[in-house]
């Protein structure tokens, strides 16, 4: 079985690069067309530079804020900047048929946890007889995957962001489970037989296919540990075998492996090991206190206490561009800024993931009382459209958006979601997205909510 998976990890890489190569031998000459608008009047944005990254060719908008731009290959990734706004970055896959249009946010400066109260939320989706199981981004589209009369009747909806019906489509196979998105934006959906289908928009057609079908033990085999794709590389991680460490490397178009990064995890390693030393003292006095031969716990309840308190490194890795990359170590309390060869150019110390409820004591009050504060949920949130990066807290059942400053490391703005208990929070374009419960009636109906940053 080893080998096999060698083997079938080694086609995937092929045909990955295969892909990315026959893109970038895209010779022929095209040019796109588009227009910049600004976030909150959508007014278009003269003077707008948009920058063909690596080159020094690029444009600039009319007064009317339109652009026209050449590419002589693809994939390429664009910059877009101009004065008092945030930078935006977007990547180029295929040559869009229709025009491109750009919203540019205005710049924000550093401020002291903000927060922001006018609150512009809408319902993208929210149907007396449809409850939504699942949703991803495709694409510049939202999949939706409803259902109702206990999945027995389950539709696949495309819809634009704004909540438009493109099409509604059929399942490959009952019955529902969820979506998987993998590192390079392939939307999969995943049956409860453990089959994934590739969904893929034909717009000829006007139809969602599925060209691809394999189970979905093999998908996340084949690409959990990948993170992206930059300049011709396939980036990776691999965690060590204790789960506290983690390297980070790539694959380069010849199959090679390169190993750029790597992180003991010593910090987290010491103080589960400090943790675990004290549970065994404590366990031990109890035992103790006991009769010799009625011991408190057995040797499969330590051994499942051990696993329980098994924490791997928290340090996710983001792409920012096609030459910057960032690691958030959140175990050892920085985040690290470098390029694609793994050359630490900023180094970011943050202190805002440290939990409030270290104490045992208050995590055991916690239970019973309401939070007094709001609690680091442990995560991170990509925009990849603006390569901006943001974090949640949570408090009673509420949840709180926080945007992270990559230059300083402190959280500058604050976002209220304004319903409890949200469940998988996307965000995209500057815009959160996240699944609600609809209480009332005689079932519960889970809605898609759109909140703007």
């Amino acid at each position: 079985m080893p080998g096999n998976n060698k083997h079938i990890t080694h086609f995937f890489l092929i045909l990955v690069f295969a892909t990315c190569s026959s893109l970038s031998t895209f010779a022929q000459i095209k040019t796109i067309h588009g227009i910049i608008k600004d976030d909150n009047s959508l007014k278009p944005i003269s003077n707008v530079n948009i920058k063909i990254n690596g080159t020094s060719e690029g444009v600039s908008t009319n007064e009317d804020g339109i652009f026209y731009l050449t590419l002589i290959k693809i994939p390429t990734s664009l910059t877009i900047s101009c004065v008092g706004y945030e930078k935006l970055y977007y990547d180029i896959d295929k040559i869009p048929n229709n025009p491109l249009e750009f919203i540019l946010r205005k710049s924000t400066y550093t401020l002291n946890e903000v927060n922001i109260k006018a609150i512009r939320y809408s319902f993208v989706f929210k149907s007396m007889n449809y409850s939504i199981l699942d949703y991803e981004i495709l694409d510049d589209n939202l999949l939706l995957l409803v259902f109702r009369c206990q999945l027995k009747n389950t539709e696949l909806i495309l819809l634009t962001r704004n909540g438009d019906t493109i099409s509604i489509n059929p399942l490959p196979e009952q019955k529902p489970k969820c979506f998987y998105r993998d590192f390079l934006g392939h939307v999969h959906y995943i049956s409860t037989k453990g089959n994934a289908f590739q969904c893929v928009y034909n717009d000829i057609l006007k139809k969602l296919e599925f060209p691809y079908r394999t189970t979905y033990d093999t998908l996340l085999r084949l690409v959990q540990s990948l993170l992206f794709i930059a300049d011709d590389r396939l980036y990776f991680q691999e965690f060590t075998l204790d789960g506290f460490g983690k390297n980070i490397g790539y694959y380069d178009n010849q199959y090679h492996i390169q190993y750029i990064r790597t992180f003991s995890g010593e910090t987290i390693r010491k103080k589960y090991y400090q943790d675990y030393m004290f549970n065994a003292r404590w366990n031990n006095q109890l035992e103790a206190a006991n009769a010799p031969n009625s011991a408190l716990y057995s040797e499969d309840d330590r051994r499942a206490d051990k696993l329980f308190h098994f924490k791997k490194i928290n340090a996710p890795v983001v792409k920012l561009g096609e030459d910057e990359m960032a690691i958030f170590n959140f175990s050892e309390g920085f985040i690290e800024v470098m390029n694609k060869e793994g050359n630490v150019h900023r180094t970011v110390p943050i202190v805002f993931q440290k939990e409030n409820n270290d104490n045992l004591l208050a995590g055991l009050f916690s239970v019973f009382l309401p939070i007094a504060d709001w609690e680091w949920s442990g995560k991170i949130y990509i925009d990849e459209y603006y390569r901006d990066v943001y974090t949640t807290f949570k408090k009673n059942g509420m949840v709180q958006i926080r945007k992270i400053d990559l230059q300083t490391g402190k959280l500058i703005t604050s976002f209220d979601i304004p319903f409890p208990f949200p469940e998988k929070i996307e965000i995209y374009k500057g815009e959160a997205y996240f699944l609600n419960k609809d209480i009332g009636g005689d079932f519960e109906k889970w809605k898609l909510v759109k909140l703007k940053l």
